[in-house]
């Protein structure tokens, strides 16, 4: 999954200025996808120059024109390949699970602190991804298919944070 495949997917169903498609990344794909702000506008002028999609330029008064993107027919054929195409491999990147992994040199409440405060952090996944699924829910904009994401990532998340839970009453019980 590139970057383009992730342009050319959010413009499939509707036009979208590139702040639209950046808080789509940031809000509806980030728990899934990590796309940066600075990847967007490299990749919409790729995406234009190669015929995927094209660009509307509004006129605005008292403020910066505004730059819409519409996906074309060879952009919904290259995105429909995509589709179609062998699923990758999921990859995963953890910087707490790399300390983690390397921390057998903290001591035990350094550990414990490590653990609560990766448990705060998916609280707060979770806590958001439940709050955004009911906002993009009762608005109406989420198919069967994303609602399914929506409900993988919070089991991630809630199991993962079990996990946690589960491992630090475990050192908070030991005597070590």
């Amino acid at each position: 999954m590139q970057g383009k495949d992730i342009i050319l997917g959010i413009l499939s169903k509707k036009e979208r200025s590139g702040y639209e498609i950046n808080d789509i990344l940031q809000n509806q794909l980030s728990y899934f996808y990590d796309g940066t702000y600075g990847m967007i506008y490299p990749t919409l002028r790729k995406l234009e120059k190669d015929g995927k999609i094209l660009k509307e330029v509004i006129i605005q008064e008292g403020r910066p024109n505004k730059n819409i993107y519409a996906i074309t027919e060879s952009g919904k054929e290259e995105f429909d390949d995509y589709l179609q195409s062998e699923i990758d491999d999921e990859t995963f990147k953890s910087d707490f699970l790399m300390r983690l992994f390397f921390g057998t040199s903290l001591d035990k409440a350094a550990l414990k602190q490590l653990l609560k405060e990766e448990i705060a952090r998916k609280e707060e996944k979770i806590n958001r991804l439940n709050d955004n699924f009911k906002l993009w829910k009762n608005e109406g904009g989420l198919t069967s298919t994303q609602e399914i994401t929506i409900k993988y990532g919070l089991a991630q998340y809630e199991s993962t944070k079990k996990v946690l839970e589960d491992e630090l009453a475990k050192l908070e019980s030991s005597s070590i």
